[in-house]
């Protein structure tokens, strides 16, 4: 189909198909797989107009010649559900709206349905970062609906497109979109971090799943630990989004260049840290943009669009979390704001900057505009932490010598905390005794439910909550921040969440000085501004951040256990 006739369609507004076609789905209860049931009863109403037939019944249809056998697999496998409704809106369509809507609309996605579409902004923006040209070998990973070689049949007449899906239905979608717009596109049910194209390809892109969990991902991480030469205990460590950015760049050409959507955590927490240091070190990432939050209709998960290719010797970093506008209650991306955002990655600005890899080394590789650029995010009804804390102090300055000179090999009830202990909101400090704490440093004794945040440390400022039984004594030592909250005010785990979130991280860092070791001041941190709303809203976030908290305990027992048995399986077997 040539690009005029795409256009065309596009512009069409195909509102009242989507709207029709969902009334009389819905009105007989088929609700499962709307989006797809959707798309099916518009393309038998295409086909039947295209050739001016009456259909009676479903015999005549199936008897139908020129429909691709992929597709003829699709309708009977869902037809009869589906039959009833399609005469119902027979001769109510042009084909032209039909075929714009199977292809341009997505209104009827569900939030599950969501999760496998790209908005068409976010694709545009993609393609023109791409640059993809005629003849170009394209590899997208989660392919989903087909979205991304819909809007690229608009931009090329040509392209060899490869699209690799897991999920049956949303590829039985991509399957007719691909049927009608009768390019070079194959598309393959498989996993996409299983899969490998045969091929090199020029061209990559991938929207993948947020935080994906797979009891195959240790496999994939070995099998990339060896294909990049990446250490396997850097790629055991990280996150699901790296390891889908592994891939793509295991699948491209030394002169092709990749786009991947990753959760914005990913381009600073300290889990993936060593991971972004291997792939900037190597050259691998050339720029990395901020995007607005709520782009996407099934979560407000912030995002950044981070750009692969060989051979780079500084990094482009871009905040792009203004270029939107509001439509309903979703932030788009306009042709005028792609046109920014391409701006700021051609030049510094107020909204970007340049980095050399010594530079990023120094932040410990943190991909994040925001944390070059000065940036003070915006807290919503913002109260000074000083306000609505107890007290605030500074851990012990105790001498090594003088801490080592009190420790117990014996369990008391005297504990040590020192910053080696906080790792990821969690506090681990089981064998660390203490014969007794002298008298001169009981005042640096933490409460239960007081906040512990580090004075010093990149990517992040660590902070957890202190949970201890109220027999114990904790001794909190030097670098650290004993915060005794007013619970009347504030719930602890509730700033926790806050003190740990990306807002939290960009507010802690704006209040630190010293770029080699950037450090936190007494009277800077009574003057951080943090949220306060309501308590019920405040036990709200808390009571799920504690619930995530939990879960990662647990998943850390359980790999503690099985690293121990990996450990002793030989000497069992011998």
């Amino acid at each position: 189909m040539d690009k005029n006739s795409l256009y065309n369609l596009r512009s069409l507004d195909s509102s009242d198909v989507a709207t029709s076609i969902a009334n009389e789905l819905t009105g007989n209860r088929i609700i499962n797989n709307l989006h797809l049931k959707g798309v099916l009863v518009a393309y038998i109403l295409y086909v039947a107009s295209k050739g001016k037939l009456r259909l009676s019944n479903i015999d005549e249809f199936k008897r139908i010649k020129n429909i691709p056998e992929s597709i003829n697999q699709i309708v009977k496998e869902n037809i009869d559900e589906v039959w009833d409704i399609t005469v119902t809106l027979m001769d109510k369509f042009t084909s032209d709206q039909l075929l714009s809507f199977i292809l341009f609309n997505n209104d009827l996605e569900d939030i599950n349905s969501a999760e496998c579409s790209t908005p068409s902004g976010l694709i545009q923006l993609v393609t023109s970062i791409l640059n993809i040209q005629e003849n170009d070998n394209v590899l997208e990973l989660c392919s989903g609906k087909g979205n991304f070689f819909t809007e690229l049949s608009l931009i090329n007449d040509y392209f060899d497109y490869l699209g690799i899906e897991l999920n049956y239905k949303s590829n039985q979608i991509a399957e007719i979109r691909a049927s009608l717009l009768q390019g070079n596109i194959k598309l393959i049910i498989n996993d996409a971090l299983e899969y490998r194209s045969k091929v090199k390809m020029d061209k990559l892109f991938s929207n993948y799943p947020f935080m994906l969990k797979s009891s195959y991902m240790s496999m994939y991480k070995e099998q990339l630990s060896n294909s990049l030469d990446c250490p396997i205990d850097i790629i055991q460590r990280a996150s699901s989004d790296w390891i889908f950015n592994a891939t793509l760049i295991e699948q491209m050409k030394d002169t092709g260049k990749a786009v991947a959507i990753m959760t914005n955590g990913a381009t600073w927490n300290s889990l993936d840290r060593n991971m972004r240091k291997f792939f900037i070190e190597k050259g691998l990432v050339e720029a990395a943009i901020t995007l607005p939050e709520k782009l996407f209709s099934n979560t407000n998960i912030s995002t950044t669009l981070v750009v692969f290719s060989h051979n780079n010797k500084n990094v482009k970093l871009v905040d792009a979390r203004k270029c939107f506008v509001r439509e309903h209650k979703q932030n788009i991306l306009t042709k005028e704001c792609i046109s920014y955002i391409l701006d700021y990655l051609k030049k510094d600005g107020d909204n970007s900057v340049t980095k050399k890899t010594e530079d990023l080394a120094k932040y410990d590789y943190v991909l994040n505009a925001a944390s070059y650029l000065d940036i003070i995010p915006e807290v919503k009804h913002g109260v000074q932490l000083g306000s609505v804390a107890k007290f605030i102090s500074r851990g012990a300055q105790i001498k090594a010598s003088e801490l080592e000179g009190i420790k117990s090999s014996e369990p008391t009830l005297n504990k040590y905390l020192t910053i080696s202990n906080i790792s990821d909101g969690i506090i681990s400090i089981d064998e660390q005794y203490l014969k007794d704490v002298p008298q001169n440093f009981t005042k640096y004794c933490v409460k239960n439910n007081s906040i512990i945040i580090t004075k010093t440390g990149t990517p992040e400022i660590k902070s957890a909550v202190m949970s201890m039984g109220d027999n114990a004594n904790v001794l909190v030592t030097g670098n650290l921040f004993i915060i005794e909250l007013d619970e009347s005010k504030v719930n602890p785990y509730f700033l926790q969440a806050f003190l740990a979130s990306e807002t939290g991280q960009l507010s802690l860092k704006s209040i630190c000085t010293g770029s080699i070791l950037p450090t936190i001041s007494l009277s800077k941190l009574n003057e951080l501004i943090i949220p306060m709303p309501s308590l019920e809203e405040q036990k709200t976030i808390a009571d799920k951040y504690s619930a995530t908290m939990d879960d990662l305990i647990i998943t850390r027992r359980r790999m503690e256990k099985i690293l121990v048995k990996m450990k002793q399986i030989y000497d069992e077997e011998v």
